[in-house]
């Protein structure tokens, strides 16, 4: 059976040639291998907000900063932040 890194390698890679929702699905497994997978959330989330789903991206960015500070990773915790805001500010300015 394919681990939880397995699965997130396969999504970078298919993300990295343009499978975005083969990329989401194999994120999805990784997280559901380990709910705390924190990057797996991330990159579904910037996924989603790429093809158009941007507050579901926000979500996943919401638990990857969550789980990142939990960790007292508070620096990938804050550039987590930052890309969110990227985000919401695409949105509010009609770009999404």
């Amino acid at each position: 059976m394919a681990s939880a890194q397995e699965f997130f390698r396969s999504g970078r890679k298919l993300a990295k040639q343009g499978q975005s929702q083969e990329a989401i699905a194999e994120y999805t497994r990784a997280i559901e291998l380990n709910p705390n997978y924190a990057k797996a959330y991330f990159y579904r989330g910037n996924t989603l907000a790429l093809e158009g789903q941007p507050q579901k991206g926000i979500e996943d960015f919401q638990k990857a900063a969550t789980i990142f500070t939990s960790r007292g990773e508070s620096e990938r915790a804050q550039a987590v932040y930052q890309h969110e805001e990227i985000i919401r500010r695409g949105i509010q300015e009609g770009e999404f």
